[in-house]
């Protein structure tokens, strides 16, 4: 006999799931940006072989959901320039469209090949190109105020997506934006967003740097192999996986550690 018991734990349980799948977990095989932003790509490499998404805690499904809602509901660009598909082979230097790269089966090697993105808006302001992106962060006034300059991987992120941007649809867009917005709802009542704007790296540095990292990664999931072991923020505490590097030996982990 059904008891409520068990329909309320299977329909917490496939909720569950639906967050945690929906926060990236179908990106396992392949590359994306997000990828070859991380500090260290041993880490890229255990998340999609291992990965631990089920795990991932409460606090972290609110804040990643919460991004989520904020994209689905705050286009910025109008409908040909928001949620822009990127998709680059750079083994081939090809774009892909989105009914081509779909096409390509989930397991296929290929996969490795390609280098994937989604950019959030592309807005002209004074005929210029700004490649915006939406951050959510429960420490707004760490930007508005103590900061006043956007974190180093939004800007690599936008910086890469100004890459795949000239090679998917020959835009160069010279500017980027990140936009910081309160996941505090109390604090949504008195925090504004942050806008903050800066000038793009050059193309060819970092089409260069993507390269590298996406055949780093390309190399480890066809050979099996892992890249070595990066100490940095992530090993502190933040990565699931710091066991598998250092053991549990906890002091180990201090990412200020020679």
């Amino acid at each position: 006999m059904l008891k409520l018991e068990d329909i309320n734990n299977e329909v917490y349980f496939q909720f569950r799931r639906s967050q945690v799948e929906g926060l990236g977990t179908e990106r396992l095989g392949q590359i994306h940006v997000s990828d070859i932003i991380k500090p260290c790509m041993r880490n890229v490499i255990y998340k999609k072989t291992e990965p631990r998404g089920m795990g991932v805690s409460t606090e972290d499904i609110k804040s990643l959901y919460f991004g989520q809602c904020v994209h689905n509901n705050s286009q910025i660009a109008d409908e040909e320039h928001h949620e822009m598909f990127l998709a680059y082979d750079y083994v081939k230097d090809e774009a892909l469209t989105h009914e081509e790269a779909v096409k390509i089966p989930y397991d296929d090697p290929r996969q490795y090949d390609i280098i994937y993105g989604s950019l959030d808006d592309l807005v002209k302001v004074k005929g210029e190109w700004v490649i915006t992106d939406k951050k959510t962060t429960g420490s707004i006034d760490y930007f508005s105020k103590a900061r006043s300059k956007p974190s180093e991987s939004h800007v690599e992120q936008i910086n890469r997506y100004r890459v795949l941007l000239k090679k998917c649809y020959n835009i160069d867009a010279e500017r980027g934006a990140v936009i910081y917005i309160s996941n505090k709802v109390e604090s949504d009542k008195r925090d504004k967003p942050v806008v903050m704007s800066f000038k793009l790296d050059p193309i060819e540095g970092t089409l260069v740097d993507m390269i590298k990292k996406a055949r780093e990664i390309k190399e480890s999931m066809t050979k099996g192999t892992l890249p070595e072991r990066t100490k940095c923020f992530l090993c502190d505490g933040m990565c699931p996986y710091a066991t598998k590097c250092f053991g549990d030996n906890r002091s180990k982990w201090n990412a200020t550690e020679s």
